[in-house]
C-alpha cells in the first residue's frame, strides 16, 4: 500500500536500489537488483515504488529479464512484494544462508521477470498503485 502520509524531509533518502548484470558474457541480458528501504519508511510503499521503477529502468537499459538469486524464505514481506509485482518463483535453494535471527539455515528462492512483456508506455507509479493492496 502506498502511504502518502510518510513524507521525507527535504533531502532525506527513503530508499535506494541498483540494477546490474546478473551474469557476465553470454547471459548479460539478465539483470539483478538490490534494494534498501530506510526502516522508518517500511510499509509505506517505498519498496513497491522502487520495485516497479526497477522494472522500467531495467527494461530501458535493454535487459531482457530480471532474476533475483536469493529471496529468503524468512522474509515474507519481500516474497509478497515480488510476487505482487509479477515476478515468478522459479527456484528453491534449500539451506542457502545463515541469517541473523533465523534458527538453522534459511531457504532461498529465485524470482524471474520477463521484461519484454512490459508495455512501451509502462508507468512505474501507476503499476505500483495497481499492484498494491489499496
Amino acid at each position: 500500500e502506498l502511504d502518502k502520509s510518510s513524507s521525507p524531509t527535504h533531502g532525506e533518502v527513503m530508499g535506494t536500489f541498483y540494477v546490474k548484470p546478473n551474469f557476465p558474457g553470454r547471459c548479460s541480458h539478465v539483470c539483478n537488483g538490490g534494494f534498501i528501504t530506510d526502516p522508518k519508511f517500511r510499509g509505506s510503499g517505498v519498496g513497491r515504488l522502487m520495485g516497479s521503477s526497477f522494472l522500467a529502468l531495467a527494461r530501458d537499459l535493454q535487459y531482457k529479464s530480471a532474476y533475483f538469486n536469493l529471496v529468503f524464505k524468512s522474509n515474507p514481506v519481500s516474497i509478497q512484494l515480488w510476487e505482487s509485482l509479477g515476478f515468478t518463483r522459479v527456484a528453491t535453494i534449500p539451506n542457502a544462508a545463515r541469517l541473523e535471527g533465523v534458527d538453522g539455515l534459511d531457504d532461498a528462492y529465485g524470482y524471474y521477470f520477463d521484461l519484454t512483456t512490459l508495455p512501451e508506455e509502462f508507468d512505474p507509479v501507476d503499476y505500483a498503485m495497481k499492484t498494491s493492496n489499496c
